[in-house]
């Protein structure tokens, strides 16, 4: 082994492990924060609208800052410009505190959904730039090893987190409660970023320099197994997005659920993730990405499906154990297969387009599913809901038998 390559290995071996704690302050971080927002813009009055916004918003913001991927090619030090962007969105999470702290503040609910769509836009950003990075910080044979390890960190962290947090939460009265935490999700939030500039990103740059998306399109949409790829991925965005909104009202609305049982329900979608994510890599040494992605999806039918039997409080748990399963998978899956069909010379660019159409396309789904609500009723959300799903899962398999077989075992790292 040359020295070159050596030292490769030592950052890549040291790059797993940042992401690896990047991942669980991220996770202690977000379930402070993201659990909450939902019932919280209830509690002060948010329509059913409102909460597409909420739904929406992170996708929507993603797709438009996508269209920004040239600005992101064309900066000289990528991996400080994402520092920084990560940090003005976690800074931004003191707005939801703000919010609920003002006394008698009008339309409580539609400035608390501003700060969402402000601290949403530089984290859709910072978030782009991530995943573009990934290419370069890890090897094709680490990087489903990579990825798991930053979802298990993030869940297995969140699972006390969330349950601690909804206690608490429920036996604070007035908005104190949502204070404390929101406060402190923007604390933990500065310690993920402090932790993520310690990744060691590689020289070479993601894109040819002088990238643009006159120049970079032509190229990418020449790629079959790209274009496949998006494809089914909008479709099965836009199924996936339609469920929030749709469940969130049911839970709140039709099931009374508390912000305990909410915290509940989050904890054992993360407990359930735990248990399968290892269960998904180990298929993944074995079968190609590509095959298996579609599966994970096809198993994310179940959850929306589960609400079209009314179910009550506590039968509410199974949708998120089925979500909590397959979403480990769906999660893990696809991302490690986009990075398998972007075009090296045009990473950066390859994923904002996938960010521009799925992002969209879900912030559309979510924004349908008030649609669906209010010219039919919370089931019809919970059908089409199953349907675009379905949809989505068969494009994935459709657009695996269109690409060449891959050998998991010489790729991927051994088990741990």
């Amino acid at each position: 082994m040359d020295e070159e390559t050596a030292a490769y290995n030592s950052d890549e071996q040291h790059n797993v492990k940042v992401n690896t704690w990047n991942g669980l302050l991220k996770g202690a971080g977000g379930q402070l924060v993201s659990p909450f927002l939902g019932i919280d813009a209830i509690r002060l009055g948010a329509p059913n609208f409102d909460l597409g916004i909420i739904s929406s918003i992170p996708y929507i913001a993603g797709g438009f800052a996508a269209l920004l991927s040239p600005w992101l090619v064309h900066r000289r030090n990528l991996h400080q410009t994402t520092i920084w962007l990560f940090f003005i969105a976690r800074l931004s999470i003191l707005l939801f505190a703000l919010v609920n702290w003002a006394p008698h503040l009008h339309n409580a609910a539609m400035w608390l959904m501003l700060a969402i769509v402000w601290s949403n836009l530089p984290g859709a950003l910072a978030t782009l730039s991530w995943q573009s990075m990934t290419t370069a910080l890890f090897s094709p044979r680490m990087r489903s090893t990579a990825v798991m390890w930053r979802q298990w960190s993030m869940s297995g962290i969140g699972v006390v987190v969330v349950l601690l947090a909804g206690w608490a939460i429920d036996n604070d009265r007035g908005t104190h409660g949502y204070i404390v935490l929101y406060i402190l999700g923007a604390l933990i939030g500065m310690a993920e970023v402090a932790v993520y500039r310690r990744f060691r990103p590689s020289p070479t740059p993601l894109d040819i320099p002088e990238t643009t998306w006159k120049t970079a399109l032509p190229i990418l949409w020449q790629r079959h197994s790209l274009r496949r790829f998006i494809l089914a991925s909008i479709l099965f965005y836009y199924g996936w997005l339609m469920l929030w909104p749709a469940s969130l009202r049911y839970q709140v609305s039709v099931d009374h659920a508390t912000n305990g049982w909410m915290a509940l329900y989050t904890a054992v979608n993360a407990i359930f993730t735990l248990i399968a994510l290892p269960i998904w890599r180990r298929l993944n040494q074995h079968i190609a990405t590509a095959l298996l992605l579609p599966w994970a999806t096809i198993f994310m039918c179940l959850t929306p499906a589960i609400y079209l039997f009314h179910p009550s409080l506590s039968e509410v748990i199974l949708a998120n154990i089925t979500g909590g399963l397959a979403g480990a998978g769906f999660n893990l899956l696809i991302n490690v297969r986009l990075m398998e069909v972007v075009p090296e010379n045009l990473r950066t660019m390859a994923v904002g387009l996938n960010t521009v159409a799925t992002g969209l396309m879900g912030g559309v789904g979510a924004l349908s599913a008030v649609a669906f609500i209010h010219w039919g009723s919370l089931m019809t959300a919970f059908l089409m809901a199953t349907i675009f799903r379905l949809v989505g899962g068969g494009l994935f398999l459709w657009a695996a038998g269109q690409s060449p077989p891959v050998h998991r075992r010489a790729r991927l790292a051994p088990q741990e």
